[in-house]
């Protein structure tokens, strides 16, 4: 869970809205709070009171902890709640952004051109053997990719 300033900080809150990280924001200034955008995000007013903070971090982490997200490091470990799985180098480069845009749509010809632009060439095919070993890779962490046919894939909880 990270702690930010608002307004100050909104770069940095935007990197972690699509990390899907738990954000508490101390609103400063008397400017106008953000609309929380998820359950993971909320925000208390400056100056804190050491109880409203810790009500409000308390709040935060049982709310965050019901909407797991992946999180993939630079060292090609996947995380998602506590369990974790290395992957190789082109499948980190695939799942990147399957991560990024979790539960979303990610094109068929994007991960095709991500997966040329690792190799030198690919193919259907290639991108398919490729996402089949992901699978794999995935099943013991509770994920799955789900095939939306012709168009591309999303990463999604196995349920």
């Amino acid at each position: 869970m990270r702690v930010l300033r608002w307004p100050v900080e909104v770069q940095e809150l935007e990197q972690l809205r699509r990390r899907g990280v738990p954000r508490l924001l101390v609103v400063e200034n008397g400017a106008t709070p953000p609309v929380p955008s998820d359950a993971r995000e909320d925000w208390i007013r400056a100056p804190v009171n050491r109880d409203d903070f810790a009500a409000r971090v308390a709040a935060l982490r049982a709310r965050a902890g019901t909407h797991r997200v992946p999180v993939l490091d630079q060292d090609g470990l996947l995380r998602y709640g506590s369990r974790v799985v290395p992957v190789s180098p082109t499948q980190m480069n695939l799942l990147e952004p399957l991560v990024e845009r979790y539960g979303t749509l990610v094109a068929r010809q994007e991960l095709i051109a991500l997966l040329r632009a690792r190799r030198g060439t690919a193919s259907q095919n290639a991108l398919d053997l490729n996402i089949m070993r992901i699978r794999r890779r995935l099943a013991p962490l509770g994920l799955r990719i789900r095939t939306a046919n012709a168009r591309g894939y999303l990463l999604e909880p196995s349920e």
